[in-house]
């Protein structure tokens, strides 16, 4: 009973802390919570529709370059562009320049570029949701994942989908 009585208290004067916040101290707060939710949000968008570019590229490339005719197969074709890492696009020969098959392989095709911006952009999403403001419960992250796992399909959705594939 102690227990419950002392846990009640400490509730209790929380609960009276949190509501000493000054008007324009809770605006900032607000502020500061919608621009993280904004922030992450549009990062996590971003990731998806590099994520769907990709797929494109890879299951649609014939649709992608209907969509856009002037695209250079050698970089954004996956079954051209895979040798662009090697010198003279021969894996015999070597890499193409120091980096080319690990850490700098973004650099020579576009299926490793989106690749790469998918990664950048969900892993910045998640460095800005970290840093962003005050802790919260376990069940606000797996919603706000769930949320942002939504966000992230949509911009999936709308890159892919936007190419028709006709075999």
């Amino acid at each position: 009973m102690k227990f419950v009585i002392l846990s009640l208290v400490l509730l209790a004067s929380a609960v009276a802390c949190y509501s000493q916040i000054s008007g324009d101290e809770l605006k900032k707060l607000r502020k500061k919570i919608v621009r993280n939710y904004a922030i992450t949000g549009s990062m996590v968008f971003l990731a998806g529709a590099a994520d769907g570019v990709n797929q494109a590229l890879v299951f649609k490339y014939g649709a992608v370059k209907k969509a856009f005719p002037k695209l250079n197969d050698r970089y954004w074709w996956p079954v051209k562009s895979a040798y662009n890492k090697y010198k003279n696009c021969d894996p015999a020969q070597g890499a193409k320049f120091p980096g080319s098959r690990t850490w700098l392989v973004f650099t020579t095709d576009g299926y490793h570029l989106t690749r790469f911006v998918d990664r950048l952009f969900m892993s910045g999403a998640i460095a800005f949701k970290i840093a962003g403001y005050e802790k919260r419960r376990w069940y606000v992250y797996l919603l706000e994942a769930a949320c942002y796992w939504a966000i992230n399909r949509a911009g999936f959705c709308l890159t892919y989908n936007r190419f028709k594939y006709n075999p």
